[in-house]
């Protein structure tokens, strides 16, 4: 069984043409038509994975060891100021 798939946007007239490759059998074949999620599922979906990430950092805790390193970093920052003003762009 050989199988092709075909993203497509249904016209307003709700009428599609299909033109498959030339390397695909002829004869009986069946025909499955997929609706795509609407936008607002999409949006709903993506909005509940941001919820669960904003979730998980909320309940994050560091481990001792990186807070340590955060700190040593920032004492690094301090004693080690890096100055971007003189880079510009040119134009």
């Amino acid at each position: 069984m050989q199988a092709h798939k075909q993203t497509v946007t249904v016209p307003e007239d709700h009428q599609l043409e299909i033109r498959l490759p030339a390397d695909f059998p002829a004869g009986p074949a069946e025909v499955i038509v997929l609706a795509g999620p609407s936008e607002t599922q999409e949006l709903d979906e993506t909005r509940q994975e941001m919820l669960r990430v904003v979730q998980k950092l909320r309940t994050f805790k560091p481990t001792p060891e990186e807070d340590r390193v955060v700190d040593e970093f920032e004492e690094f920052q301090r004693q080690h100021p890096i100055n971007f003003s003189s880079l510009s762009e040119e134009e």
